[in-house]
């Protein structure tokens, strides 16, 4: 099928690679279907890009990449919702917010994961209790960029 982006143009995707998130993504609850798209120039960033409308795009990354302590603990009915039966077959990405022309204060909302199940081609943004992790955890530590720039 081809798809209409604001930001690649026209793409063929097929209907195997379109995601149903049946609640949405927080704040777009309306928009159901997504599919992803590795980053054109390499690295751990990918696009989460919805089927419509054309404009809607998500930078996600594998929260590991940059906290490998990372965990989420999801409730049973959260992963019913998505027919994830074995860890194997969920995949888990954050969002990030990057700042125009400062990608160094780039930001993880570690609290509000996506889980793909890669099987049934289903997902869910989940909202993670207490305060294990924020909305706006900083990819590069401040004390890094200190040094950085020293």
């Amino acid at each position: 099928m081809k798809i209409h982006t604001t930001r690649f143009g026209e793409l063929e995707v097929g209907g195997d690679e379109i995601y149903y998130f049946p609640e949405g993504l927080l704040g777009f609850g309306s928009v159901k279907r997504y599919f992803t798209l590795a980053n054109p120039t390499g690295g751990p960033f990918e696009w989460l890009q919805a089927v419509e409308p054309p404009n809607l795009a998500f930078v996600v990354c594998d929260p590991h990449t940059f906290k490998p302590d990372y965990q989420i603990k999801a409730k049973k009915e959260d992963m019913e919702s998505i027919k994830i039966e074995r860890v194997e077959d969920a995949v888990v990405r954050v969002i990030l917010v990057i700042p125009k022309g400062h990608p160094e204060r780039m930001t993880a909302n570690l609290q509000g994961p996506i889980v793909f199940n890669v099987h049934a081609k289903l997902a869910k943004q989940l909202v993670l209790p207490g305060d294990d992790y924020g909305t706006r955890y900083r990819v590069f530590p401040e004390e890094a960029l200190a040094g950085e720039k020293a």
